[in-house]
């Protein structure tokens, strides 16, 4: 994902990204590779009759760059993630694996299994390492996608088409094709930074009654270690069953402490009007370097049917 005034704006401020290291640079050609390390202990799916239990996993990308001319770039990206669990026999799960073309800096064209663009609306909360973002409904990584994106000057816009597949039902079950489209802007407001987003999805799907059509609205803040983001959006269904959605997060960075807090709900519109998410998150971080911490976060889960979440964890990124 390229780097705006945005971006920085509305960071991972639990989860690190990754920091990429070149292992080949000639005559116009380069490669990067970047991984994580991480491992969690704690009541993780708040199941009712769930024990404290661990998860592991591991992950390795590769960032590959080939200038073209001095305006056109070939580009592409290929990440994997393997579960360290004995039930999940070393299984590899592709999170990302696209190629395209970079022009004048500021403009990728890019073909493959990548980010949907409505992720931007859902960095503005998803701020965590273990949870969070869970009043959202869209796909994080989409395949068979054509995507453009644009970043300059505070601007990140961003837009895609997923083509109909069957393979693609383990990502979207019954899926068609799919729409996303994402604006933001960053500016800076006195000694602080202020960032708005706009994203709107629609999906197609095989069922009949089960198109969806999704909105959302995001606004952040960020000053003197303190940050502040909520969202706001809607889902409307064919079948009616619509749903509404919000988050707000926060967190406070001093030194190599960091402290955040969450909440996040959605709710059906019409009909039985149920609750499908009610929750409160609390986290904590300690950075051992700028490539390793720790964190600990508690989910206070207010729906009848399901337990609160706990754990702590160790994560490396190189």
């Amino acid at each position: 994902m390229k780097k705006t005034i945005l971006a920085l704006t509305i960071p991972a401020l639990f989860a690190t990204s990754a920091s990429a290291v070149t292992v080949y640079s000639d005559q116009g050609a380069q490669v990067d590779v970047y991984g994580r390390i991480q491992y969690d202990i704690g009541e993780l799916k708040g199941a009712n009759n769930e024990d404290i239990g661990g998860d592991g996993k591991a992950r390795l990308g590769v960032n590959v760059k080939y200038n073209v001319n001095n305006d056109v770039d070939l580009i592409g990206k290929f990440e994997s993630e393997v579960a360290a669990e004995s039930s999940q026999n070393g299984k590899f799960n592709s999170r990302y694996a696209w190629a395209g073309f970079r022009f004048m800096g500021t403009t990728d064209l890019t073909f493959g299994k990548s980010e949907n663009p409505f992720v931007q609306l859902s960095d503005v909360t998803d701020i965590f390492n273990l949870w969070g973002a869970s009043a959202y409904s869209h796909n994080w990584r989409v395949d068979d996608q054509i995507r453009v994106s644009y970043a300059d000057q505070g601007f990140d816009l961003r837009a895609a088409y997923a083509f109909a597949d069957d393979n693609r039902t383990s990502d979207t079950v019954g899926a068609k094709n799919q729409y996303s489209l994402s604006a933001g802007y960053a500016f800076a407001t006195g000694p602080g930074e202020l960032g708005l987003v706009a994203a709107y999805e629609a999906r197609n799907s095989n069922e009949v009654n089960s198109d969806e059509e999704e909105w959302g609205l995001g606004a952040n803040f960020s000053i003197d270690g303190f940050y502040f983001g909520a969202t706001y959006g809607e889902t409307d269904f064919d079948a009616g069953s619509d749903e509404r959605f919000w988050e707000v997060a926060a967190s406070y960075n001093v030194d190599a402490w960091t402290l955040g807090a969450a909440y996040n709900n959605r709710k059906e519109t019409q009909g039985a009007k149920d609750k499908l998410v009610d929750e409160y998150l609390l986290a904590v971080q300690y950075a051992l370097n700028s490539k390793a911490k720790l964190y600990g976060e508690y989910v206070i889960n207010d729906l009848s049917n399901s337990n609160d979440r706990y754990g702590v964890g160790i994560q490396y990124n190189f």
